[in-house]
């Protein structure tokens, strides 16, 4: 019975350790997609590039852009930009979510030490 116990308690502490590390874990993992999605906004004074923000509120992250015409330019697949493209933060959700994935898992895996 010793033997159950002794797992029951480490299976306690990692419980409690990815408690505590998934905030950290998923404003990284956000924090990668940001970093691409921001090469990827159009660009023009630089105001929509320098407002992305990333916030993490219990187990869900989240990354906004300032401004009404944020989701404008966004989805205008018709708008011409000579830096940046439109779909600049889906496109980075769709290809750089395995990273951001492995991201989250190393930093949870300190969990488990």
């Amino acid at each position: 019975m010793a033997d159950d116990e002794d797992l029951r308690v480490v299976l306690e502490r990692v419980d409690e350790g990815i408690d505590e590390l998934m905030p950290i874990a998923l404003a990284r993992g956000m924090e990668h997609i940001r970093g691409v999605a921001v090469t990827l906004t159009p660009e023009r004074d630089g105001n929509l590039r320098a407002g992305a923000g990333v916030t993490v509120e219990g187990d869900e992250a989240q990354l906004t852009y300032p401004g009404p015409y944020a989701r404008r330019q966004h989805y205008e697949l018709t708008w011409k930009h000579t830096v940046g493209q439109a779909l600049y933060l889906e496109q980075p959700m769709r290809t750089e979510a395995d990273t951001a994935l492995g991201i989250v898992a190393d930093t949870l895996g300190g969990a488990f030490q």
